[in-house]
């Protein structure tokens, strides 16, 4: 990629002297980087951070390392660390808290600790230190406001759901399930990018680093890895239309970063494109939508009559339109006109409760007599089942809801 100045670069320089390469008309948006781990990797070169240091001096080049890029930040801008503890003289030594309590003296917030389950790893044991399956992602924001995209990276693969949210639609926001705690993709090995890969110590899954940069910058901004080894980081940036800057000591890995980006941005960056533009999460959130207004009228419907003790009614439900993250719907119950007096005061106080009061759903609450009614125009569900419509018209008579909203989900097609 073509150098502008100091931006879509790699410096073969120490981490260290990263002041003199970061750009002063241009600020850091998030910095994503795995620093070396104290001394247990001899990354080939002389005056190395960690390898050859003690404990103390290896954090205070890390502390001072990360004010300086701190410094250089937007103020909603944002720090993420993969990291891991080891052992030494038979005790366990807590390098991601130590530090991050260092990170928290120089200004930066503590926001999350998540934790990455790389499944692949070197298979290092030993007594009281089970195999290391897992690292730590440490992620620190500049200020108390910071740029944090969590509806882009929710999960809405109904396959990866399962089939909770088809019968539970109100427990699942609308753009998918946001992100939990642990992480699960596997450490690449060597191989795993073909000809192309970069062969280093530590590569981070591209994946993983999507998901990083998608949380805490958008198009154009920049992103930072003062480690860079094999670019991991900065290729996958370049591929999601973010500028990148990267620092690292080894010129063969710089090399590598440069032939491997040259021959893969074309790719990469189609591969972003196609899922940027991919309408899953909006066909999720349509379907979602749809669910939980009709499950929210049986829901109501059968909330009125378990009180009054009949099941004369039926409810046609009609959306209107989303407003302020808020679906407005036409209910209209249907029911002999000496009966809805007492629906009208039972569905007052139930809309006003939970569940229906969670949904998200501003309900338009009306009554018709059934001769006013034709009830074949619309598509029919059950008093249990608003997930899949009725096709066997020998079973109309079981519907209760009735709507013009075709859903027809097996379920056990997610199970």
């Amino acid at each position: 990629m073509e150098s502008n100045n100091q931006i879509d670069i790699v410096f073969n320089i120490d981490s260290r002297e990263i002041i003199s390469v970061l750009p002063t008309d241009f600020s850091i948006q998030t910095t994503i980087t795995s620093p070396p781990y104290f001394d247990m990797k001899d990354y080939g070169v002389n005056n190395q951070i960690g390898f050859g240091q003690t404990y103390e001096k290896y954090l205070d080049d890390l502390q001072n390392i990360f004010k300086t890029i701190l410094d250089r930040t937007k103020e909603d801008g944002t720090l993420w660390i993969v990291i891991d503890t080891f052992k030494r003289n038979h005790s366990v030594v807590p390098l991601p808290f130590d530090l991050a309590n260092r990170l928290k003296e120089i200004g930066w917030i503590f926001q999350d600790i998540i934790i990455w389950k790389k499944d692949k790893t070197v298979p290092w044991s030993s007594d009281g230190f089970v195999q290391r399956k897992i690292e730590y992602i440490l992620f620190f924001s500049k200020g108390i406001k910071f740029k944090y995209n969590k509806d882009i990276t929710r999960v809405y693969d109904t396959q990866i759901l399962k089939r909770w949210w088809v019968k539970y639609p109100e427990r699942y926001n609308p753009k998918g399930k946001a992100l939990d705690e642990i992480w699960e993709y596997p450490i690449p090995v060597q191989g795993a990018w073909g000809d192309k890969y970069i062969r280093h110590f530590c590569p981070l899954p591209k994946e993983m680093v999507a998901t990083m940069i998608s949380l805490s910058t958008d198009e154009n901004d920049i992103v930072l890895d003062p480690f860079a080894g094999s670019g991991a980081v900065l290729a996958q940036a370049a591929y999601m239309n973010r500028k990148y800057i990267g620092a690292e000591l080894n010129n063969n890995y710089i090399e590598q970063f440069n032939n491997y980006l040259k021959e893969t941005l074309t790719n990469g960056q189609k591969e972003y494109n196609l899922i940027k533009s991919s309408p899953n999460q909006t066909s999720f959130e349509t379907i979602i939508w749809k669910l939980r207004v009709l499950k929210y009228g049986r829901v109501l419907l059968n909330a009125i009559e378990k009180q009054l003790n009949t099941r004369n009614g039926i409810i046609i439900v009609n959306p209107l339109e989303m407003q302020n993250d808020k679906m407005h719907v036409e209910y209209i119950i249907v029911v002999d006109k000496n009966a809805q007096t007492k629906y009208e005061g039972l569905a007052s106080e139930i809309i006003k409760k939970k569940p229906l009061s969670l949904y998200g759903i501003l309900p338009t609450i009306k009554y018709e007599e059934p001769q006013n009614i034709d009830t074949n125009v619309y598509y029919k569900y059950s008093s249990t089942n608003t997930y899949s419509y009725i096709k066997q018209p020998e079973l109309f008579s079981k519907a209760k809801v009735y709507s013009n909203i075709k859903i027809d989900i097996n379920e056990q097609q997610y199970a």
